[in-house]
């Protein structure tokens, strides 16, 4: 019997397992799913995961993609309305210094500028979808922040992340969804800078770390005349002189009552008078003849000591007249400008312009403070300096135009990787839905083709058993 038994068991077996692949093709048909569970087909099934996963990445990467490409949308059209605005301002600057225009009608448009600076403001401000676009990383906060006195701007500083936010928008590939506004709105090329007044201050050797524009005020502090002669400083020189440096002489006729300075027109004096205003083409300066000795004829050697400040005499720095690199630093934000001051040699505002460097909100505050003549400038160094403005312009303008280009380019790179995220995900879902789904003709055909062998299994089994019997009795 063992060798029937081997048989039993054998034919069982088989049995057994026709019943369990009807079972799932039948399951196969019914779900319409090739693959149910992983023992169904493990290679194919492990496969299927990782399409699965693939697909599921680049949507979450078209999600993203999707959101970039509408706050770069946003962006590009912000940075266009700034560009209008600039041309608006370029246009009031024109007609200010076009020479019909009165102090008056100047007035006016600096403050149209004003306006334009504070639109300017709210849209380097601007949030969309909860987000500052201009802040960097740090998209939950205003990126600027402004200094008002009297109602105006007086400055505007970065408080954003220096950070951009990289988002994925496709497998291994990181955008920048918002920008780093000091990137955009200030430029950072720095070129020596240049001096525009008449003091005889000019560059240093150092490289300073001011931007824009500067007002360096170079100013008196004492007169002293050299040698012998009595001669001494008036009692309004401490405010009234102009005159700065060494290189400066007086000549003396006591005898005659006249004063000269250095090659200016001879002036003459009363013995005793405490305060003679005498010039010359350098600067002014105001003297004592009291203590003048009567018989005094000559010439004397003058030594006049100043300072310098860019904070508007906030802090003032010593004038070593030998120094070609001085620095003078701002008060209020530690930068410094670097001044040689061996030809300095009278009082004044020395406008400095720092090429590169120029931001978009200071060069509006310089327009609008020079149309406004808050210095109260000559008419002449007034329409120069306005005029000047034009680079500084030139160069903020360049700098929004790239950048709402890069951003531009950025929008169509972003639609294009869509595309093709688009038609990668079709074909990844594709390939999963070949591995899942199941050929219904094919399953059916296995099923009957089962079911036969099922039948006949079940036949000879029946036929093994009679057999079996029948060698029994």
């Amino acid at each position: 019997m063992s060798g029937w038994g081997s048989i039993y068991n054998n034919t069982r077996t088989s049995l057994q397992h026709h019943m369990e692949e009807l079972g799932r093709l039948q399951e196969m048909i019914a779900s319409g799913a090739r693959l149910r569970r992983v023992s169904d087909a493990p290679a194919d099934a492990f496969r299927l995961l990782g399409l699965r996963d693939d697909s599921r990445s680049m949507e979450t990467c078209q999600e993203n993609l999707a959101g970039v490409s509408d706050l770069l949308t946003v962006t590009w059209s912000v940075i266009g309305e700034m560009l209008g605005s600039l041309a608006r301002v370029r246009e009031l600057v024109t007609q200010g210094v076009s020479g019909t225009y009165s102090s008056e009608n100047r007035q006016s448009i600096a403050a149209e500028i004003d306006s334009l600076l504070e639109q300017m403001l709210w849209l380097a401000n601007t949030n969309h979808s909860g987000r500052y676009l201009f802040a960097g990383s740090n998209t939950d906060s205003a990126p600027y922040v402004a200094e008002h006195e009297g109602g105006n701007i007086v400055s505007v500083t970065y408080v954003g992340s220096r950070q951009a936010v990289e988002v994925p928008v496709a497998p291994g590939v990181d955008y920048a969804a918002t920008l780093v506004g000091d990137e955009i709105f200030r430029n950072d090329v720095r070129q020596p800078p240049v001096f525009l007044g008449q003091t005889g201050a000019a560059a240093g050797a150092g490289t300073p770390n001011v931007r824009g524009d500067v007002w360096l005020t170079v100013s008196h502090a004492t007169t002293t005349y050299l040698g012998a002669s009595g001669i001494a400083a008036g009692d309004s020189s401490d405010a009234g002189d102009t005159i700065l440096g060494n290189g400066h002489t007086l000549t003396i006729d006591a005898p005659n009552g006249t004063l000269r300075l250095d090659s200016g027109p001879v002036v003459a004096f009363t013995p005793g008078d405490t305060d003679v205003m005498v010039e010359s083409a350098t600067g002014q300066a105001y003297v004592s003849t009291a203590a003048l000795a009567g018989g005094f004829v000559g010439t004397v050697n003058i030594q006049a000591t100043g300072n310098l400040s860019i904070d508007d005499g906030a802090s003032q720095t010593a004038i070593d007249f030998a120094d070609t690199n001085l620095a003078v630093a701002d008060s209020a934000t530690g930068r410094a400008l670097y001044v040689d001051c061996t030809d300095i040699d009278r009082t004044g505002l020395e406008p400095v312009r720092v090429p590169g460097t120029y931001d978009l909100f200071g060069t509006l505050v310089t327009i609008r403070d020079l149309l406004s003549n808050e210095r109260d400038l000559p008419e002449g160094q007034l329409v120069a300096l306005v005029n000047e403005t034009t680079d500084a312009m030139n160069e903020v303008s360049q700098g929004l135009a790239l950048a709402q280009a890069s951003v531009g380019a950025g929008i169509g790179m972003l639609d294009t990787l869509d595309e093709s995220l688009e038609t990668r995900k079709a074909h990844t879902d594709e390939q999963a839905t070949l591995l899942e789904d199941a050929d219904i003709v094919q399953a059916a055909t296995q099923l009957a083709r089962q079911q036969t062998l099922y039948e006949m299994t079940l036949a000879s089994l029946a036929r093994l058993l009679r057999l079996s019997l029948f060698d029994y009795i």
